[in-house]
């Protein structure tokens, strides 16, 4: 433990090399999560599905006539 001012007993105190690897787990779940994030934001592209949806929307809405929403429909489904 502490001393009296002298450090020698600090590293038994604090874990010694015990928390030198909850700190190297900690770098290495924190550089894990920041490409598993990045990762999903590189895949989060609107779905086909989305896509019909949101023209079925702007259908109800008025926004496009019926000639128009069935042609899209039907460029949406391939």
């Amino acid at each position: 433990m502490y001393n009296h001012g002298n450090w020698e007993g600090f590293g038994h105190m604090m874990g010694g090399g015990f928390m030198f690897w909850i700190f190297i787990l900690l770098i290495v779940f924190l550089i894990f999560s920041f490409f598993k994030n990045n990762q999903n934001n590189n895949n989060s592209q609107p779905k086909k599905d989305d896509a019909l949806e949101i023209l079925k929307k702007r259908f109800a809405n008025s926004e496009i006539n019926e000639e128009e929403y069935h042609s899209k429909r039907e460029i949406l489904k391939g």
